[in-house]
C-alpha cells in the first residue's frame, strides 16, 4: 500500500514528496496533468491523475492507497466532500490535511469547514496547522523582489511566525512513519520566532548584499498596482486575504510543536533565505 501526495506541484506538496523519498517510503503523487508531470520530473515520481473539480478522478487516483496527504487547491468548483467519501469509501486508513494556523478562529475559511467534515468523516486523521509560508517570498513576492528590490505586500508592521516547507514535511512524514502518535492531533507549525516584514528586508539585504525594502502599501495601493499588472484580481484577493491576519498583529503566535515532534529546531528566516539567495538574484 501507498501513500497519495495532493498538490505536489505546490512547494508543500512537493516537499513532501521529496522528504517521502529520501525516507524509501511508497507514494504516489497526484498531479491535474500526468504527461507534463513525466515531461518535467521523468521517473523520479510516479504520478496518477486527480483533478478535484472532476470525481470521475478519485477512484482511480486511490487504487493502491492507503493514506493521503491532502492539500485543498486553489481554484473554483473543488468537490472536496466528494473526495473525502472517495476516501471513506476506499479504506484509506490516515489522513494528513495542511490546514492554517489559527483556524478555529477563522469559521469562513474553507479550511475551517475541511476540518470539521474530516473529522465528520470517521477516518483517522492529523491536521497540520502551518504558519505563513517562508517559501511566499519565492513566490508571490518574488518578483517585485527581483526586480524592484522591495517586499511589496499590504501587511502593515504586524509580525508573523513564519514556516519553512521543509519543516511542514517533517511532520507530515513522522505522521505517516507512526500515525498512532499523531491520531486525530493538530499540530500547529511555526518558525522560531515571529519578525515583521521590515526585519525580512533587513535580513534579505545582508544575505543578498543588495538593498530590500519593505514598502508596506495599502490594501488600495496593492491592489491597484498588481492588477494593473495583469494580475488575476481574485487572485489578487486572495493574497490580500493571507496577509490580512499580520496586518491585525494575529499571525506572532509561535508554537514549539516542531521541536516537540522532531527534537530540533525549526528553520530559522534567517537560513530559509541564505539557503535560498539565488531565488531572488
Amino acid at each position: 500500500m501507498s501513500i497519495l501526495v495532493t498538490g505536489f506541484t505546490g512547494k508543500v506538496g512537493s516537499a513532501v514528496a521529496e522528504s517521502l523519498k529520501e525516507h524509501g517510503m511508497s507514494f504516489t503523487c497526484a498531479v491535474r496533468n500526468v504527461e507534463k508531470a513525466k515531461r518535467e520530473y521523468g521517473d523520479s515520481y510516479s504520478f496518477v491523475n486527480l483533478d478535484l473539480t472532476d470525481p470521475s478522478t478519485f477512484e482511480q487516483a486511490l487504487v493502491g492507497i492507503d493514506k493521503v496527504f491532502l492539500m485543498y487547491p486553489p481554484g473554483g468548483e473543488i468537490q472536496f466532500d466528494a473526495f473525502l467519501e472517495a476516501i471513506r469509501t476506499n479504506g484509506i486508513s490516515h489522513i494528513v490535511y495542511l490546514s492554517v494556523k489559527d483556524v478555529q478562529f477563522l469559521p469562513f475559511i474553507h479550511h475551517y469547514k475541511n476540518e470539521k467534515a474530516i473529522r465528520k468523516l470517521g477516518v483517522p486523521y492529523t491536521f497540520i496547522r502551518a504558519g505563513y509560508f517562508m517559501q511566499n517570498l519565492e513566490d508571490v513576492l518574488s518578483e517585485e523582489i527581483r526586480q524592484r528590490q522591495r517586499i511589496f505586500i499590504p501587511a502593515g508592521k504586524g509580525k508573523t511566525s513564519f514556516a519553512d516547507t521543509r519543516n511542514l514535511a517533517e511532520v507530515a512524514l513522522r505522521s505517516f512513519q507512526n500515525p498512532s502518535a499523531h491520531l486525530n492531533k493538530h499540530h500547529v507549525i511555526t518558525g522560531d520566532k515571529a519578525v515583521d516584514f521590515y526585519r525580512v528586508a533587513e535580513i534579505m539585504t545582508m544575505a543578498l548584499g543588495k538593498r530590500i525594502d519593505y514598502t508596506n502599501p495599502s490594501v488600495k495601493e496593492f491592489k491597484s498596482f498588481m492588477v494593473g499588472k495583469g494580475a488575476d484580481e481574485s487572485f489578487v484577493n486572495v493574497v490580500i486575504g493571507i496577509h490580512f491576519p499580520t496586518k491585525l498583529g494575529l499571525a506572532k503566535g509561535v508554537t514549539k510543536e516542531f521541536e516537540t515532534i522532531t527534537g530540533r529546531k525549526p528553520i530559522s528566516i534567517e537560513r530559509y533565505i541564505e539557503d535560498n539567495r539565488n531565488e531572488w538574484l
